[in-house]
């Protein structure tokens, strides 16, 4: 097992085969996939890493810069160390991330298996306005909580991925972390809706892409994953029953064997 700075970039390595690279959400590090990244290392090189401002990774995002550009700096530095084609599994403001650089710059990825990317501006290119809406409000909710100095504004967002009541059923020491956070993850939302997403920008990846999605799940979550896959020509949703956004936590298992049939099934490079 090998861990390097990289530029202050985290990157933690094990196992050996085909490359898989772990991408975490917002409020995460690499050690969220632990439980499937160990599994998995006994057959696969497994590589992890942190988003910008995340765990070893530094912070890089200044006022006025572009956000998701340096999200995606982070991950083609991490496969630029990886010096393979790999296969990108990744999870929440992360999955949205690899999917923009596997959209918008050269890199060799092989698959891309998204556990609920955050892709919810697709909401408003496709006319579901009101579906939209609330997440904007939750986010305006949360962000004005956070700025009149309530140190517990982060329980909108744990709420809204996880369900009514998720942040205070944390124990204190969890809360406490989350709340830590609240600025960053705030940074990751504006990110988000600066990326300029474009619909036909979908249309022409060639990779071979996965979406989960939990049947428990927020219908804005669940809405705009079925639109991404509608738009990617290569790409299968699966509904994950009984799961929500923190389904690494809950349901490894199943993530584990829809991660390998989709590796499986996509053995070979695609030009992008």
């Amino acid at each position: 097992m090998s861990a390097s700075n990289l530029h202050a970039v985290e990157y933690q390595e094990i196992g050996s085969g085909q490359t898989i690279v772990f991408v975490p959400g917002s409020f995460s590090t690499g050690a969220s996939w632990r439980a499937i990244s160990n599994l998995l290392s006994e057959r696969y090189r497994t590589i992890s890493t942190s988003l910008s401002g995340y765990g070893k990774t530094q912070e890089r995002r200044v006022p006025g810069g572009d956000h998701m550009a340096d999200q995606m700096n982070v991950l083609e530095t991490v496969l630029q160390k990886a010096a393979a084609p790999a296969h990108l599994v990744a999870h929440s403001f992360g999955a949205w991330a690899a999917l923009l650089l596997a959209v918008r710059r050269p890199v060799k990825v092989l698959s891309l298996t998204l556990l609920e990317p955050t892709v919810f501006e697709i909401l408003s290119l496709c006319q579901e306005h009101a579906l939209h809406q609330q997440v904007l409000d939750l986010v305006d909710r949360y962000t004005s909580d956070w700025k009149a100095t309530d140190a517990q504004a982060v329980r909108h967002i744990i709420d809204f991925y996880g369900g009514e009541g998720c942040f205070g059923r944390y124990p204190p020491s969890v809360q406490e972390k989350l709340a830590g956070q609240t600025a960053t993850n705030i940074l990751d939302w504006q990110s988000g809706y600066a990326s300029g997403m474009r619909l036909d920008e979908f249309a022409a990846l060639r990779v071979p892409t996965a979406i989960v999605c939990g049947t428990a799940s927020h219908m804005a979550m669940q809405r705009s994953n079925q639109l991404l896959c509608e738009y990617l020509p290569h790409a299968n949703l699966t509904m994950l029953e009984g799961a929500n956004h923190f389904m690494m936590a809950t349901h490894a298992a199943q993530l584990t064997e829809i991660i390998v049939r989709h590796i499986s099934a996509s053995d070979r490079p695609v030009a992008i």
